[in-house]
């Protein structure tokens, strides 16, 4: 059974998407006016240079996420060895420097529906210890994650739903078989 919203067309749209809702729900905070320095008439004082502010947390895990959407779409459009190759590289990525940021890219990887790198459950397993929570990248690893669970358990719905068509196909064919078979004449006493 095919879905119009998956495939290619459907991803993009639904990385867009996320990627829209992320941003909207990032909290930029308005930057911080430091008070004038009080000069004092007799004894001049070199001009105070204040450190520039640090960027705020969810402006940098917004990026991050912006870039790793945009990473997602980039990589569910290459082939099958492409794909793999990605694959390698994200994993040794990840084994040096395991972050949330490596651990997600990787899970993505992992999640691409019909791609040559698929592995529902190896995403989840990734994706456990970061979804949930405040915070942009985790709240992509939260829907990432619910989306890779729900697709395995799809997926084993359809498993069972199919091995009974098989078993419902051989008792037909045992009926068939029976009903085919001629029945003995009856006995004369």
């Amino acid at each position: 059974m095919s879905c119009p919203a998956r495939g290619p067309a459907g991803i993009k749209r639904t990385a867009a998407l996320v990627a829209l809702a992320l941003a909207a729900c990032a909290l930029v905070e308005p930057p911080t006016q430091t008070p004038a320095p009080v000069v004092e008439p007799t004894a001049p004082k070199p001009p105070a240079t204040a450190p520039a502010p640090a960027p705020a947390p969810e402006v940098d895990e917004s990026r991050q996420v912006a870039e790793l959407l945009g990473y997602y779409q980039r990589v569910a459009s290459f082939g099958p060895d492409d794909q793999k190759r990605e694959l390698a590289t994200a994993t040794q990525a990840f084994n040096r420097e395991r972050s949330n940021a490596n651990r997600v890219r990787l899970a993505l990887l992992y999640s691409i529906p019909g791609g040559a790198t698929q592995d529902d459950a190896r995403a989840a397993q990734l994706l456990e210890p970061v979804a949930g929570g405040n915070g942009a990248l985790r709240q992509l690893a939260g829907l990432v994650h619910a989306q890779v669970t729900d697709r395995g358990k799809t997926q084993k719905r359809a498993d069972q739903l199919k091995d009974q068509v098989e078993q419902l196909r051989a008792i037909e064919k045992q009926l068939l078989e029976r009903g085919s078979q001629t029945p003995p004449p009856p006995r004369k006493p």
